[in-house]
């Protein structure tokens, strides 16, 4: 329960930069802090790491609720397995992307600018999730507030 209050914090304070607030990845987040707790929490359940995995649901009487929060849990442990089976080298990179990306030399070189451009408009979603697996959502959103101060990003998004 610490960790869900936790992560119900980072969503509440995490801040969009304005400029990327239509990127899928940033839409998820914004509906994230949109949600009641009560729905924010079987999500949490769901998408949790293996770590802290538990099979306790609690128990909604509306059958279309079951039914949708159990396309969603197979939904989820579908994403936790495809997590949990990625190489060592894409868990390390899931994790540390923004740290190189971070050290790399100013200005970008256009090779590195459109890589950056291809992986944070069609693969930062998929990063979302697969992070969200591996480390919990707190660490995704640490990731995500420094990436955004990259100071590339809002200029090359805006191109």
């Amino acid at each position: 329960m610490e960790e869900f209050s936790s992560a119900l914090e980072a969503i509440s304070n995490y801040t969009i930069v304005p400029e990327l607030a239509l990127l899928p990845t940033f839409q998820v987040v914004q509906q994230l802090k949109t949600l009641p707790d009560f729905l924010m929490f079987p999500i949490f359940l769901a998408l949790i790491p293996r770590d802290y995995f538990t099979s306790a649901l609690p128990e909604v009487p509306d059958k279309e609720i079951i039914h949708a929060m159990n396309l969603f849990i197979a939904f989820a442990k579908e994403a936790q397995e495809r997590s949990q089976s990625s190489s060592d080298a894409l868990k390390y990179a899931s994790q540390n992307w923004f740290v190189h990306l971070s050290r790399a030399p100013n200005p970008w070189d256009d090779t590195l600018s459109h890589m950056f451009q291809v992986f944070w408009n069609r693969h930062l979603l998929s990063w979302l999730e697969r992070q969200w697996c591996l480390k919990g959502l707190r660490s995704c959103l640490d990731i995500l507030s420094q990436g955004q101060k990259l100071p590339k990003v809002i200029t090359l998004l805006q191109v």
